[in-house]
């Protein structure tokens, strides 16, 4: 095993001599400090925007069941409701109990680091300072959580990995195991980091590991498979949540990959470099703790750093914040009689700074609430009274922004008809009180893959409502139809216009499909970048393309993150449109000769009877790095086939 820090009660004042009370006092004020900004309590109004939108649906989907009957997929589990509790069926109550458990549970591993594993004054304060570095990325978009449990099962198996206790090590498995019912990338996290620890600890002890390689195998298989036997109704379900996560996962690097000319990458190297002459200095005197830390942090930092660099955003902060608490768990294996903390702290400064011109992204006074512990603090104090809480969180649906609303008009001719929209943010429905439906991807823009954007497609087809409403606004400059096409032909088939608001579209069931099948009417190779004309039809002219990733681009993909590819869309009067597509999806016929550009040419495409005047003669994919993919694409037009 890695060298121990030296032990914190030598000459350290436990005696209870005057100094003994003040470092013990000093080490209770850190305590609660680093208890009270890793505070996991956390709730949300009803609330305008896409986040707000995924927030209330999994709220809703979990009031439902659909979420533990594995009927909805998205980027969070069955069980995650429970990090962001709204005041929806028992959620709030539920939600907030847990969040006091995991509260207690994260209280019991930082007394375990301060009073009772025997970490010294420098140890600990170096663990709080990057600790706190941490704590934006666990209020992330409501999200973070997850990321607190993840971070409590590897203090568990650092201080474990220096202590020693099978409790410790019993504790942190499971708490891996739970992860994949919150948010299974953060398992993942987890899971490889445990990975890291076996191995290093294989190839110190030989056979001799294998009993806790065994054991660091059965316990988190073990609570994961209980967990979801608990909660999914069949093993089927299971299924089908681990492979909706895992296509969203897949389809992630490609659909949402966002470029920026800030110069964070620089930073995310300047940070690596900061962490590998920390190991090195680790290096110089234990080895064995140098290697320990690599094979453990190795792969949940590259992890964070594909999340955080996929949509170079906000999301950066996933990054830095997780290399700030990789340098918190980093910092319980350093031994400051070999290392001189007079070398780190210079390092430790430079973190900071890098870490601040890249965090202040979210707000210095978000930045001041979470690494102080006030916004912590504020949620503690609003839970009490409970009723007085329902009723501030059911008064936010009164408070929805006027200019966010659903027209009264379509609200009017909803009535108590199920209802769902295809617009990313639908709050609004829930803010009018109407029965809402949830297709299985709950959020279009997240049906990443052919297999997500068929799960909606069978949906709309076998079980779609009455009707369905449509703002006609995609994210990232994405064209509506094409990000989800085969969901998208599905409205086409059994949808018709009812009501064009000055926002909203309604669309409203036929009794009978549009059309039957459709028919392939030409097929060709052009280019990667090369256009190709839509023949003038009555008939709505649809088409598919493959074009396959390169070797490059299939590193990009697995590794970093492929640049937005861009359809070019002439009409037939001459203007060019370019909006973003997934290229993934177009293996699904897309519409063309009839692609709608806004509400007004959705609401005509959709109006009963056939189709009007094409709107769309030429198509071209463009993107910056077209070497990511091979040099020609397959394409087929097709033809509506009547029914």
């Amino acid at each position: 095993m890695a060298s121990s820090p030296p032990d914190s009660t030598k000459g350290s004042g436990w005696s209870g001599d005057a100094p003994g009370r003040r470092a013990t006092f000093a080490r209770f004020l850190v305590f609660g400090y680093v208890l009270l900004i890793a505070c996991p309590v956390r709730f949300w109004p009803l609330g305008d925007g896409v986040d707000p939108t995924w927030r209330f649906a999994l709220n809703y989907s979990a009031a439902q069941g659909q979420a533990q009957a594995g009927d909805t997929v998205f980027t969070m589990g069955p069980l995650s409701y429970l990090l962001f509790p709204q005041n929806v069926g028992d959620n709030l109550a539920h939600g907030l109990l847990f969040q006091l458990g995991l509260w207690a549970v994260l209280a019991l591993v930082f007394a375990d680091i301060f009073f009772r594993a025997g970490f010294s004054p420098r140890n600990l304060g170096m663990f709080a300072f990057c600790f706190a570095l941490a704590t934006p990325m666990f209020w992330f978009a409501a999200m973070g959580t997850e990321t607190l449990m993840a971070g409590a099962a590897l203090i568990l198996l650092v201080v474990y990995h220096l202590r020693g206790s099978v409790p410790r090590y019993v504790g942190a498995l499971v708490l891996i195991g739970l992860l994949p019912m919150f948010k299974l990338t953060g398992a993942v996290a987890g899971v490889t980091a445990l990975a890291g620890f076996i191995t290093h600890h294989a190839i110190q002890r030989r056979w001799k590991a294998a009993p806790e390689a065994v054991i660091g195998l059965a316990v988190p298989i073990a609570v994961a498979a209980s967990a979801g036997i608990c909660i999914m109704p069949s093993f089927h379900s299971y299924l089908n949540y681990l492979r909706g996560s895992i296509e969203i996962a897949r389809g992630y690097s490609v659909a949402m990959s966002l470029e920026s000319e800030a110069p964070a990458l620089f930073w995310a190297f300047l940070v690596t470099v900061l962490l590998v002459f920390l190991l090195g200095l680790q290096a110089w005197s234990v080895p064995a703790a140098a290697r320990f830390n690599v094979l453990f942090l190795g792969s949940p930092l590259f992890l964070s750093f594909k999340h955080g660099f996929v949509r170079e955003d906000e999301h950066v902060i996933n990054f830095f914040c997780f290399a700030a608490l990789a340098v918190a768990i980093l910092s319980l294996t350093l031994d400051f009689d070999k290392v001189r903390f007079s070398r780190v702290v210079p390092l430790g400064v430079l973190f900071f700074l890098i870490w601040f011109v890249n965090v202040k992204i979210v707000g210095k006074m978000e930045l001041a609430g979470h690494s102080t512990g006030l916004h912590a603090a504020k949620m503690i104090l609003r839970v009490l009274p409970f009723s007085g809480l329902k009723q501030q969180l059911d008064s936010s649906a009164a408070l929805f922004p006027d200019g966010a609303r659903l027209e009264p008009e379509l609200v009017q001719l909803i009535g108590d008809s199920p209802v769902a929209s295809l617009s990313h943010n639908f709050a609004n429905l829930a803010a009018a009180r109407l029965r809402i439906s949830l297709y299985p991807v709950m959020q279009r823009y997240a049906a990443y893959t052919p297999f997500l954007d068929e799960l909606n497609a069978a949906w709309i087809r076998d079980q779609g409502p009455r009707f369905l409403v449509f703002n006609g606004i995609s994210i990232d400059g994405r064209d509506p139809w094409a990000e989800t096409p085969a969901m998208f032909l599905e409205v086409y088939r059994w949808y018709d216009s009812r009501l064009l608001g000055p926002r909203n579209l309604l669309l409203e069931r036929r009794g009978s499909p549009r059309f039957s099948t459709l028919e392939t009417v030409g097929q060709f190779q052009i280019p990667f970048s090369g256009e190709f004309s839509l023949p003038a039809s009555r008939r709505p002219v649809l088409f598919k393309m493959r074009c396959p990733y390169s070797s490059k681009g299939q590193l990009l993909k697995t590794l970093f993150r492929l640049p937005p590819v861009l359809m070019a869309v002439r009409s037939v009067g001459g203007s060019v449109r370019t909006r973003r597509v997934i290229p993934d999806l177009l293996v699904s016929p897309v519409m063309g000769s009839h692609l709608p550009n806004d509400l007004a040419q959705f609401q005509e495409l959709f109006l009963p009877g056939s189709a009007k005047g094409r709107f769309v003669d030429q198509v071209r994919l463009t993107t910056s790095q077209p070497s990511a993919y091979l040099p020609a694409c397959d394409v087929e037009l097709l033809q509506l086939a009547q029914p």
